[in-house]
């Protein structure tokens, strides 16, 4: 049986209750859900400068060959690519990033400060996806927000992407 979305909220609530899933904090960072269309979020816990570190990104390694297009995975390599524990699970995307995404390990990537960065302050990196016919479109509410979770360059190829979609409907 299919469950409905009103149903399935009700049960990953107690979910999250009972397991935490959705809870993360240590002394840098932690998630924070927001609820309704802005969801969970992590944020510093104190302060970091440019260059720090803030945290290791590791999780489940999944082959190339049997990868399905998740929107958490992140590309290692051309055989490899990561599907993100909490926290780096739930770090969001911005138009105009606080932070870089760096590969520091064979299978793990790195979240480097590229500004100032205080405490309370959501982290973010932008994701510059390619453009896809399943791309969201972007919330982060930035200045020079490009409107699609997009790279820069894909912009163009996005919008008519868009369009075809919309004329499909």
């Amino acid at each position: 049986m299919e469950l409905s979305k009103k149903r399935r909220r009700k049960l990953q609530s107690a979910i999250d209750l009972d397991y935490g899933y959705r809870r993360y904090e240590d002394r840098d960072v932690y998630v924070l859900d927001r609820g309704g269309k802005v969801g969970c979020g992590v944020f510093a816990a104190r302060q970091f400068f440019p260059g720090e570190l803030l945290f290791e990104i590791t999780g489940q390694l999944i082959s190339a060959k049997s990868y399905d297009g998740s929107t958490y995975a992140m590309h290692l390599d051309d055989d490899w690519y990561l599907e993100p524990s909490i926290p780096g699970a739930f770090v969001n995307h911005s138009c105009s990033p606080n932070c870089d995404l760096l590969q520091i390990t064979d299978v793990t990537n790195g979240l480097i400060a590229t500004c100032n960065i205080e405490a309370g302050t959501e982290v973010c990196f932008d994701y510059q996806w390619e453009a896809q016919w399943w791309i969201p479109r972007c919330r982060c509410g930035a200045r020079n927000c490009r409107g699609w979770v997009v790279a820069e360059n894909e912009i163009k190829k996005m919008k008519r992407i868009a369009e075809r979609k919309k004329k499909a409907r």
